[in-house]
């Protein structure tokens, strides 16, 4: 595919990294336990495209950054490698505390607000924002390092990926969260599997050549 270079890898390392338990994950459960699958999917709808917002600052400030010298591109190439590293390691070493996914009380909120909250919370949370400056260049060939559209295509892989699964959590809420819940050591196997993943990703990066 013109400008992204191994498509396959990305997509099974966004899987991976999209269905690890975080805060989408639990705040996408408990409101559709909390308040139906309708509002479960509305909270899914405002957390995907919140990674839409992420994929145009990281498309427009990278592309931008990354033509103007191989220097930016080596700073952005090993500071991201460090990142990845630094995931990894978090995620291998993480300390699993398992978190009960269970109805809360919550007053019968517009859909509207579940949404923009939903978005909003996406958007401002800055390990989001870090992780897509680290991880979407790694996917572009270096020849296409300054064209936005490679970037705006693996955003939007990301985009649907997150989109399918929340919606999967909003729909299957007392099932998900029933294995969730039973599962003690799910939490710790996607970590682990993470952290692999970030550390090989780290490896790639550290070794590319513009």
């Amino acid at each position: 595919m013109t400008g992204i270079e191994s498509l396959g890898t990305f997509i099974i390392a966004a899987i991976i990294v999209v269905i690890t338990p975080g805060i989408d994950t639990i705040m996408v459960l408990t409101r559709s336990i909390s308040l139906g699958k309708k509002a479960g999917l509305y909270s899914a709808l405002g957390v995907s495209l919140g990674l839409i917002v992420h994929t145009l600052a990281a498309t427009f400030g990278l592309s931008l950054i990354l033509a103007q010298s191989a220097l930016a591109f080596s700073i952005v190439k090993y500071l991201g490698a460090a990142y990845l590293f630094y995931l990894g390691y978090k995620s291998l070493t993480a300390k699993t505390t398992q978190t009960e996914i269970k109805s809360i009380e919550v007053k019968n909120t517009k859909n509207r607000k579940l949404f923009f909250t939903a978005l909003l919370s996406d958007i401002l949370n800055p390990k989001i924002a870090i992780f897509f400056l680290a991880f979407l260049p790694q996917f572009v060939k270096s020849s296409e390092i300054n064209n936005p559209a490679p970037y705006l295509l693996l955003g939007f892989i990301i985009f649907i990926i997150t989109l399918i699964w929340c919606s999967f959590l909003a729909l299957m809420r007392s099932n998900v969260a029933t294995l969730f819940n039973k599962n003690k050591n799910a939490e710790s196997r996607l970590n682990k599997m993470t952290g692999i993943v970030f550390i090989l990703l780290g490896l790639k990066v550290a070794f590319t050549k513009r």
